[in-house]
């Protein structure tokens, strides 16, 4: 079983915290001693600011955001153009006894601006 979630359109987030990517969500089957391979594939995201700009994207099962999350920064603080850094996260998730819901969230660097114009995804493979 396979689950999944496109994103459309150009969004961004400003946040220094956590906030929900729009379009990305999904919730798990409930099930015992099955796990979900979770994957937010992120392809052209940029982020602009003047330290170091940068994006960290995550995965949250039930609220709480899991421990692997990934990030990107530019090598220079002010850099002068922003180039695409294609970003990928994988997650193990193991159900439960009820549903989870799932949600691809995300949050810029340093007061960092991070956006996507291109459809970025959320995947969930069941092992």
């Amino acid at each position: 079983m396979a689950l999944y979630a496109q994103s459309s359109g150009t969004h961004s987030t400003g946040s220094g915290s956590w906030s929900a990517i729009p379009g990305l969500a999904f919730t798990l089957p409930e099930g015992v001693g099955v796990s979900a391979i979770v994957i937010l594939n992120v392809p052209n995201p940029y982020a602009q600011g003047n330290n170091y700009p940068g994006g960290n994207f995550g995965i949250e099962v039930n609220g709480t955001v899991q421990s692997v999350t990934a990030v990107f920064t530019y090598n220079e603080a002010q850099p002068s153009s922003t180039g695409r850094i294609p970003t990928t996260l994988v997650v193990g998730v193991p159900l439960a006894t009820s549903k989870q819901a799932v949600r691809a969230v995300w949050s810029g660097i340093r007061g960092s601006k991070v956006i996507i114009d291109t459809p970025a995804t959320l995947t969930a493979f069941l092992t």
